[in-house]
């Protein structure tokens, strides 16, 4: 099944933010060893060298549960989720003496991009030279047998409802969180229902919602 997650819609050269600093994390709680989530995004402008997006640490998630282990008592990164693991530099010269290095991944329109959710991975700003906007929808993935059935009646009730998930799938509404402008001021294009009305789904789509599986 999909999550019901986010987009990514930036523009180059903003003069009204600062550039992200490297921010390199995982989603997916260190204490759940193994794969669970096979994270991505589809793509849909060109994403070049110098345009910005998705960085990754190449290989790291091989060794994952190795670095947990030594790790273990480091102080954390704040996190608002379990499903969140923010790498410290000293983790990250770890993973550097490991061999493990960081290569931007570029992208062309419908591009579908995956990655194991152990992944050290984040998000680079576009260059000074970049033209380009980067515009993504994340899906992640996971096997529908790996939630429970009250799991699904939450991504029933966000489906319903309009909201939206995190990145993991087997979680339900995160609705809430206030979009604003700059000046602080509500979005005034934010529409939780879309203009052209409720999506309608193929019965492809509609599987991924994981909603067939529930059992009445």
């Amino acid at each position: 099944m999909v999550s019901f997650d986010t987009v990514n819609l930036s523009f180059p050269n903003r003069k009204d933010l600062q550039p992200n600093k490297p921010w390199a994390h995982q989603d997916q709680d260190p204490k759940k060893a193994g794969f669970r989530c096979l994270q991505g995004l589809v793509n849909l402008l060109p994403n070049g060298p110098d345009d910005g997006g998705l960085i990754v640490c190449k290989g790291a998630h091989l060794l994952s549960e190795e670095f947990h282990k030594e790790f273990i008592n480091e102080p954390k990164v704040w996190a608002w989720t379990k499903e969140w693991y923010g790498f410290s530099e000293a983790g990250l010269k770890w993973l550097a003496d490991k061999g493990c290095k960081w290569e931007k991944v570029c992208m062309e329109p419908g591009d579908l991009v995956v990655w194991d959710s152990r992944t050290p991975h984040y998000n680079l700003s576009p260059s000074e030279s970049s033209t380009q906007p980067r515009f993504a929808v994340y899906t992640c993935y996971m096997p529908v047998a790996d939630l429970s059935q009250d799991e699904l009646q939450l991504k029933k009730k966000a489906f319903e409802e309009l909201d939206f998930t995190t990145h993991w799938p087997n979680l339900g509404g995160f609705g809430g969180v206030p979009f604003k402008r700059l000046n602080g001021e509500p979005c005034p294009h934010n529409y939780k229902e879309p203009k052209s009305g409720r999506p309608v789904l193929t019965e492809r789509g509609y599987k991924l919602t994981g909603i067939p599986y529930i059992k009445e």
